[in-house]
């Protein structure tokens, strides 16, 4: 049982990792903001046009140390932390009848865009779908990734990680 463990554990630190490629949009001359600020829930699309007050790092370099300030920002500066704070989380930001594509995109918006693995986003649309029936959790693992493989839409690609020097 534990060894099960072990191999599911390891199997999922090798599963390829996905992420939305914000360069993939400057590439296309398309405004990734914009893209994520159309998947506003009703509120925060009303707020659009204010300013709110957002905690922010600021970095010391003469320490290396990190503080944090207030400052004043359009609502929805960071759309992505929009959506995963707010819009995520009401009921209809993931529906049933959406495109394949649409549900996983709006999951790495929830997530903050956080690389995650296919199997992970899977088991997330599961939450958003517990009775079962949406056609996206009728794909199996190897269809979607097919999916996200020939996305020229949503900018979804292979997170690719950094090697160590």
């Amino acid at each position: 049982m534990i060894q099960d463990a072990l191999e599911i554990s390891q199997e999922m630190k090798e599963a390829k990792r996905y992420f939305i490629d914000r360069t993939w949009y400057e590439q296309n001359n398309l405004d990734f903001d914009e893209v994520v600020r159309a998947r506003f829930c009703e509120s925060c699309r009303a707020k659009l046009g204010t300013e709110t007050e957002e905690r922010v790092p600021v970095f010391d370099k003469k320490t290396g140390r990190a503080s944090f300030e207030f400052r004043r920002v359009p609502y929805g500066a960071n759309p992505v932390r929009t959506i995963r704070d707010c819009c995520s989380r009401k009921k209809g930001f993931i529906a049933p009848d959406m495109p394949a594509l649409e549900a996983v995109f709006r999951i790495y918006l929830a997530n903050g865009n956080q690389p995650m693995p296919l199997e992970h986003v899977r088991e997330q649309l599961l939450e958003w779908c517990p009775a079962g029936g949406c056609q996206w959790l009728m794909l199996p693992v190897e269809v979607l990734e097919r999916l996200v493989a020939s996305d020229n839409y949503y900018g979804i690609r292979p997170h690719a990680l950094p090697v160590a020097a």
